[in-house]
């Protein structure tokens, strides 16, 4: 912390407001899974004018700001983030297969599991016994909580970043969420 500029260290914003924001900015991006550091620059840049308005600071890829996101702060936050939402999917899967009174043993909670994968009906709100079209996608109580554990994350954050584009489309927490909840009922009892 002590190399960053001195809005950073006097202001109290990096942990309470930046980090989170600069997840909820990520959480956004089509792709969370590589992030470039020129993108990262960009996105950083514009977090940093939101976040310090009227604290002038240019984020370049060999700065300070730039270096203490990737070394420290922000890569081990975005990795508990990524972290939390496998966690958060394992349990809430672990927990409605328990809640399910007719599944009893490994054996049918694997053939449970299986039935899920089947036009990837762990997606839906509703699910129809009968095969037909399953209804509410992405919306079933798995990836609900999956997206709340996500919103938990980017308490702080701010909800506009002027010049950041795709903010509260979610698209990469949901591809992280659909994931991991994929993942979560071909492994948990395969």
């Amino acid at each position: 912390m002590k190399h960053l500029p001195d809005a950073c260290q006097t202001l109290g914003k990096w942990s309470s407001m930046f980090i989170p924001t600069l997840i909820y900015c990520i959480g956004n991006q089509d792709k969370v899974w590589a992030i470039k550091d020129n993108s990262l620059s960009a996105t950083l840049q514009l977090i940093w004018d939101a976040v310090y308005k009227g604290v002038p600071y240019a984020v370049t890829t060999d700065g300070p700001v730039i270096a203490v996101v990737n070394i420290l702060q922000a890569l081990q936050q975005l990795s508990e983030w990524c972290n939390s939402i496998n966690t958060t999917t394992l349990v809430v899967f672990a927990t409605f297969l328990c809640s399910q009174p007719d599944v009893k043993t490994d054996e049918d909670r694997q053939q449970f599991s299986a039935c899920l994968l089947i036009k990837s009906a762990f997606l839906y709100g509703t699910i129809k016994e009968d095969g037909s079209k399953h209804m509410e996608p992405f919306q079933s109580d798995l990836i609900m909580q999956v997206l709340a554990q996500h919103h938990c994350a980017i308490s702080g954050a701010l909800a506009v970043v002027p010049g950041f584009t795709t903010l509260g489309h979610v698209k990469g927490v949901l591809a992280l969420a659909t994931s991991a909840a994929g993942i979560s009922t071909i492994s948990l009892y395969s």
